[in-house]
């Protein structure tokens, strides 16, 4: 259930209306219209307290800036180092869309199983719950009798009528199977390394999607980028060639045909 005041809505709309990118015909008719999905959107993502409203507005503006960089970059498809630059924006801020919506999700989560805890606690703090009845301790197994008695005298029976004692029986001993060798797995890329190879792919997105392509710096790729001071740091390369984020696999997506046409 919202807590949120009236003001405190306001105050988000207005937060909201202030932040959105303008239209392409900046009109006060389609400003409003903006303005209008954007807190529909708002109110769709359902925050609970501040903390919550926060984080809506949050991925509503990420959302409309992500659409924004993609709208930019078809503006300017002629002009590749600018079209690559504004969907790399465009993909970042879907993945920090993505990431609010993981922890709006989660605040959600945390605060109905808070709010259900406290709707079932008894209305009267003097009531005590009834702590369950421990179970009484099972009494111990009688012990194991002798199957047969120890004869009274050597001359009452006959020893043949005394079977002999059995042998106890030992588990073979079984030898486990040595477990399979497993290769070890390549670690992936340090956050580290990462960051800085996302940092070179949106200074350089040809070079690093051609670096990508190549699967590393390559005399080729080195002299065709003489002007671009290429990665040394084994780790930053290895992050352009085998990094999973967003903006690294964007790349090879420029990589063939598009790094043809750019040369």
């Amino acid at each position: 259930m919202s807590t949120l005041c009236a003001v405190a809505k306001h105050e988000y709309y207005v937060e909201l209306g202030n932040a959105l990118p303008p239209p392409v015909l900046d009109q006060p008719e389609y400003r409003e219209c903006r303005l209008q999905t954007a807190i529909e959107t708002f109110e769709a993502l359902s925050p609970g307290d501040a903390y919550e409203a926060r984080l809506a507005v949050r991925i509503v503006l990420c959302g409309a800036h992500a659409v924004d960089s993609l709208r930019e970059a078809g503006v300017h498809r002629e002009d590749f180092r600018k079209m690559t630059r504004c969907r790399a924006q465009a993909a970042g801020l879907m993945r920090e869309e993505r990431a609010g919506e993981r922890m709006l999700a989660q605040e959600q989560k945390m605060r109905r199983a808070t709010e259900s805890v406290a709707g079932g606690m008894p209305a009267q703090p003097g009531v005590a719950f009834a702590l369950p009845q421990q179970a009484a301790p099972r009494s111990a197994p009688p012990p194991i009798q002798a199957a047969v008695a120890a004869p009274q005298s050597s001359a009452a029976v006959p020893p043949e009528a005394v079977p002999p004692e059995a042998a106890p029986i030992r588990p073979a001993a079984t030898q486990a199977a040595p477990p399979p060798v497993q290769e070890a797995a390549e670690p992936p890329p340090s956050p580290e390394a990462i960051a800085k190879a996302e940092a070179f792919a949106q200074e350089n997105p040809v070079a690093a999607a051609q670096i990508r392509h190549d699967r590393g710096v390559t005399p080729q790729n080195t002299a065709y980028f003489r002007h671009v001071k290429l990665p040394t740091d084994p780790a930053v390369t290895d992050a352009l060639v085998r990094g999973s984020s967003d903006l690294l696999t964007f790349l090879d997506e420029v990589g063939g045909d598009e790094l043809d046409k750019a040369a």
